[in-house]
Formats: structure tokens, C-alpha cells, sequence
């Protein structure tokens, strides 16, 4: 479900193995099936029908099946559905658990909910003994939730770092002293592709704060957006202009970043965009930080995600870095989630 960017990624790496039989293919405009499956030449077609910009539902590789993927999903016996959307799914995937696994790096079924509905489908995915799996909506490939998991949920009093490849990329550069609008097209076009087609879902802290709240939720803490202070990057006024006309008025800001990064400079210090979660007193909040110049995390790179993660009684934290972000990090975390299905 989904064949943006990372959707035809992980159909292009899948379609000559012979673990996966895509049985279903869709998109906003609905779905494409097949009983017996699609051949590798019928899946090179559908991306490149894909990549030239057509819907789905005028494909001529298989039947056109409609818009819902319940009916699909139970009509066609798939074992697995993968939500490879940027789309609010989360009553999709709560009724497909009633037949199939679910594989997402969609990150707003589980975050944009409240801590009921969270606990909701997390619980009917035990019950019928499908496999919810959302391993890649935090850290793409690096799959920071099953770190997490590895080292005991109830054990953990404290994350701390960059959960965004995107804000990480422009703190990067702002510390390297380019200007913050230049930053930001650099994270948005090729080859990056880092941030998300309006990069205000980045800039703003949204897309980060989700990340906090999936991994809190992880540890046990009722918490949704409205228990995480933020510091988005954009003024408030910048949210309802155009995307066109938010990235002519981005250099507005450019001079505003640059006087951080000089005045931190001065103190030997960089500005990160960083994200805490304290465990012990329920302090959550994302935004501009100094941190010293010999800190780890001024060290990352690219789309690197960098979070030390707190054990409780541990002498010191472990860190994680890594990529976090990219088509070809987020597709290898969600073929290492449908892999742990087929294994189990």
C-alpha cells in the first residue's frame, strides 16, 4: 500500500526473490491483484508506470480491484500487508490485522493516535497472532524501537538525540555555516531526498516528535503530541502560506541561524536539533540545543540518527548512529520486518 519513493524502492529490490509474491499492489487510487500473483516482468512495468507519474488503476497488469484494502486484503489471502504511505491508516490496519501482518514505516498510525487507540491495535495484533510490526518508523533500517526492546522496555530511563535525518542534515550545515535556506534545498533534492516533499512537516518538529512519542509509548508512557514541547524551526506564520511561497520567504530566517551558530561558536559550542525524553520526571521537548563541539553527536553526517539510550542502573548509555532516513535505508528496515514474519 503506497507506491511513492518507498514503495516502488522496495518493489524494485524485491521482485526477482523468491520469498515475496505480490498478490496486491495499490495506491491512492486504488489496487491492482492478481490470485496467483505478479511475475517479475509484470512488477517492472507497474514501476515504470509508476515512476511516469500514472495511477495504478490504469494499469493494464492485472485487475483493478477498487479502493479498499480490507477487501483485498481478505479476498486475495495475503499473508502481509506493507504501509509504505505517508497517510493516516491506522483504521485500515487495525481491520487487516483481522486476516494479515502488517508492516509499516508509516509512522501515523502509530503516533497521530491517542494512547488508547495505540494500545488498541497493539493488543488486537496479540490477539489474533498477526504480527504488527513498525520497527522501521524510527530509524529506518537501524530499527531504533527493536533496539529498545533488546535491552528491556521497563528498564530505560532516558533518550536522548537526533531522531531526524532530515534536521540533522541541516544542523549539520548550519554548523558548517551555510545558510539554513540553502540547507534545506540541499535536504530536499537529489541525490538526498532526505526531507519529505514539504519540508515544513520536518522543519516544524512534527515528523521528529512522532519518532519521540512512538519510542515513549514503547516504554510505557500515555503520552501524544500535546505532552511534547516543541521548537520548530519555522515561525507559525510560515504553516499556512504555500510550499512555493514558504520556500521564497525561507531565507528570511537565514540570518537569524547564522547569529546562533556564531554566538554558540564562541562558547565552543555547536546548535544540534535535538529531542529528550525523561523517563523518571516525564520531561519531553525537542528543539535547538548547544551541545559542546567535541560532543559525539557533532560528528554526524548526512541523515545520521544518533540516540544514547539510558539502561536503568547502566554505568553510561548506549549510543546508536546510523543512517536514519532515505529510500534504501527505510526499504531494508521493512524487508527486516517482513523477513522476521516469515521466520516466525
Amino acid at each position: 500500500m503506497g507506491c511513492g519513493t518507498i514503495g516502488r524502492e522496495l518493489l524494485q529490490r524485491t521482485a526477482g526473490n523468491a520469498h515475496y509474491l505480490y498478490v496486491a499492489i495499490g495506491d491512492s487510487s486504488g489496487f491492482v491483484a492478481k490470485k496467483k500473483g505478479f511475475r517479475e516482468a509484470e512488477l517492472t512495468a507497474i514501476l515504470q508506470h509508476k515512476t511516469g507519474g500514472a495511477p495504478i488503476s490504469t494499469n493494464n497488469d492485472g485487475e483493478y480491484v477498487g479502493k479498499n484494502p480490507i477487501d483485498v486484503i481478505s479476498d486475495y489471502n495475503a499473508e502481509v500487508l506493507i504501509d509504505a504511505t505517508a497517510e493516516q491508516t491506522h483504521k485500515i490496519l487495525y481491520k487487516c490485522l483481522d486476516f494479515a501482518s502488517v508492516v509499516t514505516s508509516n509512522k501515523l498510525p502509530i503516533a497521530d493516535v491517542s494512547y488508547v487507540d495505540y494500545r488498541r491495535i497493539v493488543t488486537k495484533a496479540a490477539k489474533t497472532k498477526n504480527i504488527l510490526d513498525y520497527g522501521t518508523t524510527v530509524g529506518a533500517g537501524l530499527r531504533i524501537p527493536e533496539v529498545i526492546q533488546s535491552l528491556g522496555c521497563d528498564g530505560i530511563t532516558g533518550l536522548s538525540g537526533c531522531l531526524s535525518g532530515t534536521m540533522n542534515y541541516i544542523s549539520q550545515r548550519l554548523n558548517e555555516k551555510a545558510k539554513l535556506s540553502a540547507a534545506v534545498k540541499e535536504a530536499m533534492n537529489s541525490p538526498r531526498h532526505y526531507a519529505e516533499p514539504d519540508p515544513r512537516k520536518d522543519l516544524s518538529g512534527e515528523d521528529f516528535r512522532r519518532k519521540l512519542i512512538i519510542l515513549s509509548r514503547l516504554l510505557g508512557k500515555k503520552i501524544g503530541r500535546e505532552d511534547i514541547d516543541v521548537e520548530p524551526l519555522i515561525p507559525y506564520e510560515y504553516v499556512t502560506l504555500s510550499k512555493d511561497e514558504f520556500l521564497s520567504r525561507l531565507p528570511e530566517l537565514d540570518e537569524n541561524f547564522a547569529t546562533r551558530v556564531t554566538e554558540a561558536k564562541k562558547r565552543e559550542h555547536v546548535i544540534w536539533y535535538l529531542g529528550n525524553a525523561n523517563l523518571i520526571s516525564d520531561e519531553f521537548n525537542l528543539g535547538f540545543f548547544e551541545v559542546s563541539s567535541g560532543d559525539p553527536i557533532s560528528q554526524n553526517k548526512e541523515s545520521d540518527n544518533n540516540i544514547q539510550i539510558q539502561p536503568h542502573l547502566w554505568r553510561r548509555p548506549v549510543t546508536l548512529i546510523g543512517p536514519g532516513a532515505g529510500a534504501p535505508e527505510t526499504v531494508t528496515g521493512l524487508i527486516s520486518g517482513i523477513s522476521s514474519i516469515i521466520n516466525n
